[in-house]
């Protein structure tokens, strides 16, 4: 269980969060390897203010090719909300 008050950023846990799944990742599914780590990248721009419209839709979309492709559960549970 994680504790949150309501000053927490959720898109910096959301970093926090993706950056830890890497680190846990095996490597061997592309779309695990990959997709975490450019969404990691998209969630930096965005708490960096460097993000566009375009940016939530990419996510979503990194979300549901990671989710129908990978291999293990890690991967399959990687970009839930």
């Amino acid at each position: 269980m994680i504790v949150m008050d309501e000053d927490t950023c959720m898109v910096d846990f959301a970093r926090y969060f993706i950056n830890f799944l890497q680190a846990e990742s095996c490597g061997k599914c592309s779309s695990c390897r990959e997709g975490t780590q450019r969404m990691f990248e998209i969630l930096t721009d965005i708490t960096e203010g460097k993000a566009n419209e375009s940016s939530i839709d990419l996510l979503e979309e990194l979300a549901y090719v990671i989710k129908e492709s990978s291999l293990c559960g890690l991967g399959q549970t990687a970009p839930n909300p």
